[in-house]
């Protein structure tokens, strides 16, 4: 089996959409999109995300052991798109942003915002899987709805469910 078909083949599975978010050793903001997210543990609550071997946040991310998890909604694929780019705290001009209370950023108008401290980190082939323990959640009163990601391409649930 190689890469491309492994890709298509996991991408019929339909996901939500998140931006991971952390801060370099000055407390810049950074950021990625990632869609590799899943709760883990309730007690403690605990949720993983993995992110890639070569990402340029992944360092930074370590190195702070400490990441936002801003789960998207429907309306947000712009915001997802700013984050899947190369790039460091330049992705954060012009997007709506308070400080969580373990320093990271924590998106405006994300459907919840889990800010996690990094408990361990462990290789899982070509990415690491970082496993955070959940210390506060934000959540925004009207948003409704998420963002999906199936088969390569952003989807919304239109309406169904909310």
């Amino acid at each position: 089996m190689d890469a491309m078909n492994w890709r298509s083949t996991m991408g019929k599975f339909a996901t939500g959409v998140t931006v991971i978010t952390t801060v370099d050793e000055a407390g810049n903001p950074l950021g990625m999109t990632a869609n590799a997210f899943t709760s883990l543990s309730l007690d403690p609550p605990m949720v993983l995300i993995c992110v890639d071997n070569k990402s340029d946040t992944l360092t930074k991310l370590l190195a702070s052991g400490k990441y936002g998890v801003n789960i998207l909604a429907g309306n947000q694929e712009t915001l997802s798109r700013a984050f899947a780019r190369k790039g460091g705290s330049e992705k954060f001009e012009g997007i709506a942003y308070s400080t969580g209370e373990t320093g990271v950023p924590v998106l405006s108008g994300c459907l919840v915002s889990v800010e996690c401290i990094v408990k361990e980190a462990v290789q899982g082939g070509d990415h690491m899987i970082l496993l955070g323990e959940s210390v506060r959640i934000h959540e925004e009163a009207d948003a409704t709805e998420p963002l999906l990601f199936y088969k390569g391409k952003y989807e919304k649930l239109n309406g169904i469910g909310a």
